[in-house]
This record gives C-alpha cells, sequence and structure tokens, in this order.
C-alpha cells in the first residue's frame, strides 16, 4: 500500500493484506549511480552469477553476508548482496531475507518492464522486520514518526521528499518467497506510480491499489506460477461470492485513501484489494494496459483522477464500473457457484490443498468435516506455516483456508477425501478431493 509523508497522513496500508537523510543517488536501468549505488550493482551482479552457478539446494542454505548498521539509534543490518538498500533487524531469519533480497532484485527489473513507468530517480530504501511489533515501534523511531496505525504486511512511502522514502515490510505472515515478491512488487509499483513528481497524483485509491495488485498479479504469474494461480483463483473466488450477495462496494466508495482505509478496517479489505484488481484487469484487457497506465501518467495537475479517466477510456468511472460488473456476473458467476470451491497447490500431489466457501451467507460459523473413502475423519497433517482456518464467513459469504493431508492419507493408488461444510444458518455444501501418490 502507497503511504504518502506522515504530514500528510498514514496511507494505503496493505493488510491480508514509511530519520536522517542519506542523499547518494540509487538508480537502474541505465541511469547514473551514485557511488553508494554503483558498489550495489557490482554486488548485484556478483550474486546473479553466484546464483547461476549454485545448485537451488546450495542457494537455499547459503547465509547472506551482512554488515551492522545503527539508523536513526535502532540497530539494523545491512544486506551486502543486494541490488538495492535493504536494512533487516538482527531477528530477520535468513531465509526470509533471502525472500526479500530476491524479491526486490526481481521487482526492479519487472515492475517498470510491465507498467513502462520508470523507478523513482530518488533513492530507495527496503526495509524488513521481523513482526508487526517491529514494524509499528521500530518503522516510527527510523521516521521520527508514530508507526502506522495498523499491522500491515507492507507498507510504501511513495512521496519526494519524505524521509527515508522506501518500502516497509514484516515478515511474520510470509510463508514463502513467492509471498514476499508479491508484496514488494506490489508496493514497488506504487513508487512507479509516483515516481519523482513532487505533489500527490491524487490516484482513486481503488485504481492505486488495484493496479499495484494486477502488477503484482503478473510478476509472479511469470516468476511462481502456481502461487499466481491460487492468487488468482482466490480473488475471483471472493468476488463471485460478493456477487452472489450483492455486497460489491462501489468504486465511488473507495476513491480516497480515508474511505478505503475505513473499508479494511471494516472487515472488507480482502474483497475490495480483490474486486479492484479484477476491475483493472478488465480494464487492461478491454482497453489494454498502456491506457490504464497513461491514466496514471495524466492524473495530476491540470487534469484530476476523473477527467484522466474519461480521457483515457471514453468512458467515466461509473461507466466502467457497470460494464466491468457486466463482465465479471457473466464470467464468475458461472465458474464459482454457491458452494465449496478447491484448489490444489503446486508441489507434491496431494500435500497441501485450499478451499473456499463461496456465496454463503456473510458472516456464519462454518463447521468442516473431512472424510475418507472409508467414512472415517481424514488424517490431517502439520502445516506449520499455514495460516489458521477460517471459522465464518466474512462480509461477503465468503471464506478460504487451507487443508494438508497427513502422509499416511495418499497410499500407492488414487484416494478421494470428502469435505462437507455446514453452516449456522443451515447452509451446506460438499465436495471431494482427489489424493494422488507422491
Amino acid at each position: 500500500m502507497d503511504v504518502p509523508a506522515r504530514r500528510a497522513a498514514w496511507g494505503s496500508v496493505r493488510a491480508a493484506p514509511a530519520a536522517g537523510r542519506i542523499t547518494s543517488s540509487f538508480a537502474v536501468g541505465g541511469r547514473a549511480l551514485g557511488r553508494p549505488g554503483w558498489r550495489l550493482a557490482v554486488l548485484g551482479l556478483l550474486f546473479a552469477l553466484m546464483a547461476a552457478v549454485l545448485p537451488p539446494a546450495a542457494r537455499a542454505q547459503e547465509s547472506v553476508p551482512t554488515a551492522p548498521i545503527v539508523i536513526e539509534g535502532v540497530q539494523l543490518r545491512q544486506v551486502l548482496e543486494a541490488a538495492a538498500p535493504l536494512y533487516v533487524t538482527p531477528r530477520v531469519s535468513d531465509e526470509k531475507m533471502r525472500w526479500m533480497r530476491d524479491a526486490i532484485a526481481v521487482a526492479l527489473d519487472e515492475v517498470p518492464r510491465i507498467t513502462g513507468l520508470p523507478l523513482p530517480q530518488s533513492r530507495l530504501e527496503f526495509y524488513l522486520f521481523d513482526d508487526p511489533g517491529e514494524l509499528r515501534s521500530l518503522s516510527g523511531q527510523i521516521l521520527r514518526s508514530p508507526g502506522p496505525r495498523v499491522s500491515p504486511e507492507c507498507f510504501a512511502l511513495a512521496m519526494t521528499g519524505t524521509p527515508r522514502r522506501g518500502i516497509y515490510c514484516q515478515a511474520d505472515g510470509w510463508d514463502s518467497a513467492a509471498e514476499a515478491l508479491d508484496y514488494v512488487a506490489h508496493e514497488l509499483t506504487h513508487q512507479v506510480q509516483q515516481g519523482d513528481s513532487a505533489a500527490r497524483r491524487g490516484l482513486a485509491q481503488w485504481f492505486n491499489e488495484g493496479l499495484a495488485e494486477y502488477v503484482q498479479n503478473q510478476v509472479t504469474a511469470k516468476h511462481a506460477p502456481g502461487y499466481a494461480a491460487r492468487d488468482r483463483w482466490q480473488r475471483e473466488a471472493r468476488v463471485a461470492s460478493a456477487l452472489h450477495n450483492d455486497r460489491l462496494l462501489r468504486l465511488r466508495d473507495l476513491a480516497t485513501n480515508q474511505r478505503w482505509q475505513q473499508a479494511a478496517g471494516s472487515g472488507w479489505a480482502g474483497l475490495i484489494y480483490s474486486e479492484s484488481s479484477l476491475v483493472i484487469k478488465w480494464l487492461a484487457d478491454t482497453y489494454g494496459l498502456p491506457a490504464v497506465v497513461d491514466v496514471v501518467r495524466q492524473t495530476g495537475a491540470p487534469l484530476g483522477f476523473d477527467a484522466a479517466f474519461q480521457e483515457a477510456f471514453g468512458t467515466s468511472v461509473d461507466g466502467a464500473e457497470r460494464a466491468a460488473r457486466t463482465a465479471l456476473e457473466a464470467d464468475l458467476l458461472t465458474r464459482y457457484p454457491v458452494g465449496l470451491s478447491a484448489f490444489e497447490s503446486e508441489g507434491p500431489a496431494g500435500a497441501v490443498f485450499y478451499y473456499a466457501v463461496v456465496g454463503f451467507q456473510p458472516q456464519v460459523s462454518l463447521e468442516k468435516d473431512y472424510r475418507d473413502e472409508s467414512g472415517a475423519t481424514a488424517a490431517e497433517g502439520p502445516n506449520p506455516r499455514a495460516r489458521a482456518e477460517a471459522q465464518r464467513t466474512d462480509r461477503s459469504g465468503f471464506a478460504t483456508w487451507s487443508w494438508a493431508s497427513a502422509p499416511d492419507a495418499v497410499g500407492v493408488a488414487p484416494r478421494t477425501v470428502q469435505l462437507t461444510v455446514r453452516g449456522s444458518d443451515g447452509s451446506e455444501a460438499s465436495g471431494s478431493t482427489l489424493l494422488t501418490p507422491r
């Protein structure tokens, strides 16, 4: 999420889901580099060469060279091989440090390529904290300002002149390198949207966040296709659930950062990100991504967002919203009927499954029953990084969770697990999942 300077207000903070100055310049893609930036570029090249030689297992276990640094009294480590200034707290693990470092390298290349928008000329820093508490307290100390009021996965300070313009993340909820890439690509999109403009562009917040989600999915589709496919499945199923229950929010009600934060804090966070990203996808599919990006370029003096939108698409926001909703209803309601939807992850066959209930009544309690072919309760294996299973539907009647099958539940022949989900209002849905040998 994009966050303006504190004197304006904390801006959009992506939930699940920014002081002293450094004057040396940082740029990539053929632009001049300041002296520290030159060293980072060389280190990045050495890292890329090393990655090409080392086998994946060795790269996954390599130690990450760091050097101690103190910023505004906060003890940090600077990652020496990163493609941009990356600072981490002492508690961040080597694994998550690698995830962030590698995500930065990919995003710095992919986000400008996809959007056609250049990286900012001003210095851009990256920070990684271990958990939400560190993010709140230490980012505030670094920025000489109160930290974010909520506990986001990441936030971006994108205004020029902002103390320590950068991307600030906490890795507590990350369960894969792909998820780190998701968040870094999203936040870097906010940075290129703002560019080096001294004044905040004034994009409608749904457009601002929707484009960041769209670009993030484009980046992960190339570098983590299994993750990207699951991400698309989840956002489509979530929006389908809202369509079944007529619970989509109006884009006009998501135009300002204040209204966006109010909606997110009231239990609509998952839906508004998903809805906005699918509207942007519809605009890109209908008019072309260059037209979408042109709205970014044109918004600001002398054009406001609505005028820039009309100029790019030849229709108003309200007209585009009606057309997008019609298209989404035609596409999603048949592919995601009311009931149970399943997605099998990449990796060992039958290891982890992702489920969602679509179009149940809002905020009902859920009871889940897994049975194997014999009728016995199906064994569930450990999945330590999985988030807690959803026990209730959200405000649009949607819920999603993952389930790990136990190793002994997968025999030498394919087996079927039957899942039945019952809502506290008497609703029920069931479906079967095939467990194949590993």
